[in-house]
Formats: C-alpha cells, structure tokens, sequence
C-alpha cells in the first residue's frame, strides 16, 4: 500500500502541474480552459465542480491528466466545436506562436520542477553521488553475464565514449549507451566494444546489477550448511583455498569455476582459529557449492533497517515495525549481522527482549523464537560509505540543479536510441506505473521522493517532447511546420491524426500495463 500510495502521489503532483502549465499559458493568451483534470473521466468522474468556465475534477483512470481548450482537437476527439466559425477564446483562434507556447506549457513546467527539487534538496540536505573513485578503488565486481561480454573482476571502469562519469549511477548504465568503454586492467587499458546483443544479455539477465563493488571476504560468514557439508559449522569463515587466500569475495567464486569436479581443502576461521577441511566440487562449480551452504554479509546492525516482515512470525507478533533498527537483544547490545544471528540461535524457542531504536527511541519488544532460531526479518543496508554529500548554497545548487536536470534528459534520448534497437531487448523493460510502483520502497522517505519526482519529471518532459500525434511534442510539431510553411492541416486531417495517436498511445498503455499486473500476479501467486 506505501508503494501504491507514493506512486499515486508523485503522479499527482507531475500530473497537476504538467496541467497547470497548459492551462496558465492558456488563460495568459485568453484562451477558454473547459476541463481541467487529474487521471482521466472515461466514462465518469470521480469528483467534478464547475467553477467559472471551467469543470475541475478528478478522473477514475490514473493514466496522466488534461486541461481541454475550446477550438482544439484534443484527447476527447471533440470534433463539433471545430464546424462553428473559431471564436476569440479559442485556442484554434490565436497566433501560431501563442498556440506552441500553450502546447509546450507543461514540459516547461515539468523542467523547472525538476530545477526547482534540485535546488532546494542540494540546499538542505546535500547534493549526493555514488563516487566512481571511492567505488571501484580497489576494482568491480561483474556477473556472470558481465564476465562473458569481456569484463574481468578487478577491472576500473576509466571512461565511455571517452567520458568519465563522477557519479556511477551515470556509468553504470552509460555501460548500456556507450560504443567504446575503457577500463584499466591490473594496470593495462584495454578496450571493450559490446554488441547489442552482449547489452541485451547484460538487461536480460543482470540489469544494473551486473557490476558492483567488489566485497571483501571476510565480510562473509556461513550461514547455514547442507549435509553433504557436515564439516562445516555455521558462523564459519572462508579464507581460502587450498594453499591460496583470498581477499575479495569474488576471488573465492572464481577460484571455485576452476575446481570443477575437485576435492580442495578450505581455508575456515572459526572460532578466531584457523583449520582446513577438505570438500568436494561437483561439474557445475560454484552453483554446486551454493546448493551446499549459504554465506550471509556481516554487515553493521547500525547502519541497517527492518524493510522486510514475514508474516506469522516472530518479529511481527513482536510488532517490530519497518525502518527499526535492531541495538540490543536481552539487553546484550549487538552490532552486527553476524552476532545478532549468534544470540538468536542461542535462544530457540526461548521469549527473548529484542531493543530497537525507532523515531529516536529505544523500545524494548517481547516475542518468542521459532525452532530455528529466527525472527523473520529481512534489513535494508545503508549503504552509504561510497556516498559523497556536498551541501550547496543557493549560487551554487541552482547550476547544479539544471545541469543534473540536463544529464537525465540526455539519459533519456539515450534510453529511447537503446529501446528502438531491438536487438538490445531494451523495449521489454518498458514499465508501467504498476511496474515502476513495484520497485518503490516499502516504507515513506520524502528524500527518495522528491528526488524520484524531479527524476520522473524530467523523464515526463521528455516523453511528452515525442513528436508522436497525441502528445505535446506532436501538436508542436505541427504548429512548428504551420509556422514554416505557413499551412495547416483540415479539421478532418488532424481528426484522423489525432485518433492515429491515440490508438498508438493506448496500445503501449495497454502492453506495458498488461505486462506489469500479469508480473504482480504471477508472483503472487505462482
């Protein structure tokens, strides 16, 4: 219901204010707004009230909005008005130049939103970035998909397309854009040109997440152990293999895809000493050894939150609630992942006293463990140590603030030259707003949504820049041609256009909508 709630409310506002930018320059240039409307009346509408000349209210569908102009053939297909002589308060009636103004009015609004968020978040709480430097200093990290188009663990991303990007975020996915990618090899620089159908593996299969920062080894415990692997105990660490030891967690894996069907002897720390037990690898590698045990991050309880709560289960009869972050179980203050797993298995079926920190309070909770030791909790980590914050003033935000907007309006063109080459397979990650709701965070942060807004606004912006009949881009473009050539299309010509559009808008609607509830469901219940 969060997710539902916040996608609902940041289309609202883009919605509204797309709209109010249509309808301000409307009633600048005198022109008659008949309809304003937040999601669309098919059929009906939710609420309506007539104040002056204009009907605002509030649509059942939420599929965008619109302001409806008299003389102007629009989502509503009303041609009759356009068989009258044109009126002064018509839109069909003013300059050329004054109509593409009006037709433009929302994206221009969508882009000073977008500045406008920028602004003020870099103001209070800090311009962010994911440093690239910080990141890859000691190398990446690449999946398996990753590997195979050419990257090798431990490489450094230098440049794409001969550009090197601050923020990974931006070079991460300038992966998917670029031509020519340069990284640095254990000191040499070598160049990786991917074909659309390596990038088209690359979205399939792995998405962002083919590249990542390398994780340390010793990070890492075992968590839980089949029985084929009786050596082993829970909460013991890997070093190494064989005679090697291992530093990054990457390492292991790659050691593991090269003693396929061999017995090797493993490097465990338990207990702060060091032994080895020898195990066996079977043909598929490192997926035999998955299959065999299961190792856990051993990350700081300080630095993480409660995002997941199992239902039934200890941490809900606890009614521990999202975002509390764990400090103590029976008053024995615990600090990381690893001793907080430690002390619950100690307690099976035992009632324990679990300390959580919440709205800056310590609340102590009761709840019962299960045979397993578990509360049913899962955590979100804040992973922030590659996170750079420079808290700008208002000289300073403000140019910020539109070259950031310029980046991902450029990220946007470059999605859209991505999505129309079909060997990329890019048109299948096409969302919805059900789609995009789904990756949503459980729980209300006003940072992530306000900077998600000014994303998706400038994303709104350019989507409705699209020269396609129906959108604002295709009725400028038209204007544009008129004042060119000086001729306009027949009412009856724009009427076929316009339901060409429409047709064509409504059948993406329905592909990508269909496509993300038939995913809701199929993973509810299948």
């Amino acid at each position: 219901m969060i997710q539902l709630a916040q996608i609902l409310f940041i289309l609202s506002v883009l919605v509204i204010l797309h709209e109010f930018g249509h309808y301000i320059t409307a009633k600048l240039f005198k022109v008659r707004v008949e309809k304003f409307y937040l999601f669309m009346d098919a059929g009906f509408s939710l609420i309506k009230k007539k104040i002056g000349e204009t009907e605002w209210g509030i649509g059942w569908l939420p599929l965008g909005g619109y302001v409806k102009l008299s003389g102007m053939i629009d989502e509503s297909m009303d041609t009759e008005q356009m068989n009258t002589e044109p009126q002064p308060w018509e839109f069909r009636s003013k300059p050329a130049w004054q109509r593409l103004i009006i037709m433009l009015g929302g994206i221009i609004v969508n882009i000073l939103l977008a500045w406008l968020i920028f602004t003020i978040m870099y103001t209070t709480v800090g311009k962010k970035i994911i440093s690239t430097d910080e990141l890859q200093k000691n190398g990446l990290a690449f999946g398996e998909v990753g590997q195979s188009v050419g990257f090798k663990n431990g490489d450094k991303i230098i440049s794409i397309d001969g550009k090197h990007h601050d923020d990974f975020k931006f070079m991460n996915m300038g992966v998917l854009f670029g031509d020519k990618i340069e990284v640095d090899r254990q000191g040499e620089k070598i160049e990786l040109l991917l074909t659309d159908e390596q990038k088209g593996e690359i979205i399939k299969k792995e998405g962002k997440g083919f590249v990542h920062a390398r994780w340390k080894l010793n990070e890492f415990f075992i968590d839980s152990i089949n029985k084929n692997n009786s050596n082993l105990k829970r909460f013991d660490e890997i070093i190494g293999i064989n005679n090697e030891r291992f530093v990054y967690l990457d390492q292991l894996i790659d050691a593991l895809k090269t003693h396929k069907n061999d017995s090797i002897n493993l490097i465990i720390k338990r207990n702060s000493q060091e032994i080895t037990l020898k195990t066996k690898v079977d043909s598929t590698g490192i997926d035999s050894f998955n299959k065999t045990l299961f190792i856990d991050q051993n990350f700081n309880l300080k630095k993480a939150f409660v995002n997941i709560i199992s239902e039934n289960s200890p941490a809900e009869k606890a009614k521990i609630e999202f975002n509390d972050v764990i400090i103590a179980v029976n008053n024995i203050k615990i600090e990381s992942n690893k001793d907080l797993k430690k002390i619950l298995s100690e307690n099976k079926e035992k009632e324990i006293t679990l300390t959580v920190l919440r709205n800056k309070k310590n609340i102590d909770l009761k709840t019962t463990l299960d045979k397993k030791g578990t509360l049913g909790i899962g955590f979100d980590k804040k992973d922030d140590q590659y996170i750079i914050t420079e808290k700008l003033n208002f000289a300073q935000a403000f140019p910020e603030a539109v070259s950031q907007s310029w980046s991902l309006f450029k990220y946007n063109v470059q999605s859209l030259k991505l999505i129309v080459r079909p060997k990329t397979g890019a048109y299948t990650q096409i969302q919805s707003p059900v789609g995009i709701a789904r990756r949503l965070p459980d729980t209300w942060n006003w940072e992530f949504i306000w900077n998600f807004t000014a994303l998706f606004s400038i994303g709104l912006a350019f989507m409705n820049l699209l020269p396609i009949p129906g959108l604002d881009g295709g009725h400028a473009l038209f204007t544009i041609a008129e004042m060119i050539t000086g001729k306009t299309l027949s009412n009856k010509t724009m009427g076929y256009v316009q339901t060409a559009g429409m047709i064509i808008l409504l059948t993406l609607m329905a592909l990508t909508f269909g496509k993300d509830i038939y995913q809701l469901v199929a993973d509810k219940f299948f």
